[in-house]
């Protein structure tokens, strides 16, 4: 019975540490647009990023949330034969009924790699009180052989099943090894993912496309209330604005 409760823990253990995964972006879900048909999509290390396209432009956004940041990652590319000036505020992140505001990249940068030099703490093991106890009771009597006696008393031993700490150390085992793994893959997520916004994070600089040029640019927000809500990532490139909605 206690063998077949053991390996029911295990498997629920298991099970429980394989959920089912959205669509991840440096291990950020990916957060999903309002109506999925009305865009295109083109996939770039198994995401599908959404986007727009005009005769002059193609604009791509895609959204991933931290637990703190908004991560919105963009891509334009130039189709039209004039060069177009991307402006320092050519995006605008609408979220109604809260207030979201644009943060340094670097900032974002910095907090990530300073967590990917975090180390692991495992988790102590429950301390579990024993299930049951045994007493074993000798009892004797005293006997005379001429000038020598003979005294057996009571001898007690006393034992206790210690099984359950056992199985709460094996437990603890799994659940810290599992917790280790997804630790450290965290950790190298963030390293990417600061590795990432170094390179096209953007410095609130006007940009120049050229005709046929295309820029990816990363860019961060925070929520003052963390609630979850639809909202709308809106970008201009020149005359022309491309609409992007969500849902959380």
């Amino acid at each position: 019975m206690k063998r077949w409760a053991l390996l029911s823990a295990l498997a629920l253990t298991l099970w429980l540490g394989t959920p089912l995964r959205a669509a991840q972006r440096f291990g950020r879900p990916v957060i999903a647009l309002e109506d999925h048909q009305a865009y295109q999509y083109f996939k770039l290390d198994d995401v599908e990023f959404p986007f727009l396209s005009s005769p002059n432009y193609n604009v791509s956004c895609l959204v991933y949330r931290g637990t703190e940041y908004y991560y919105v990652e963009i891509a334009i590319q130039n189709r039209s034969s004039n060069p177009v000036t991307i402006p320092a505020d050519f995006l605008e992140f609408s979220k109604p009924g809260y207030t979201v505001f644009q943060t340094d990249t670097s900032t974002a940068e910095a907090q990530l790699a300073s967590a990917a030099g975090a180390r692991f703490i495992p988790t102590p093991p429950p301390q579990m009180p024993p299930s049951s106890t045994t007493t074993t009771t000798v009892n004797a009597n005293a006997t005379t052989y001429g000038n020598t006696t003979q005294i057996n008393g009571t001898a007690t031993s006393t034992t206790a099943d210690t099984s359950g700490q056992a199985g709460a150390n094996f437990g603890n085992a799994l659940g810290n090894a599992i917790a280790a793994r997804r630790f450290y893959n965290a950790q190298r997520e963030a390293v990417s993912l600061a590795g990432y916004l170094d390179a096209f994070g953007w410095r609130n600089t006007p940009m120049t496309l050229q005709p046929g040029q295309a820029q990816k640019i990363m860019m961060t927000f925070q929520q003052v209330k963390r609630k979850k809500a639809h909202f709308e990532v809106i970008i201009h490139v020149g005359v022309e604005s491309f609409r992007f909605k969500y849902k959380e």
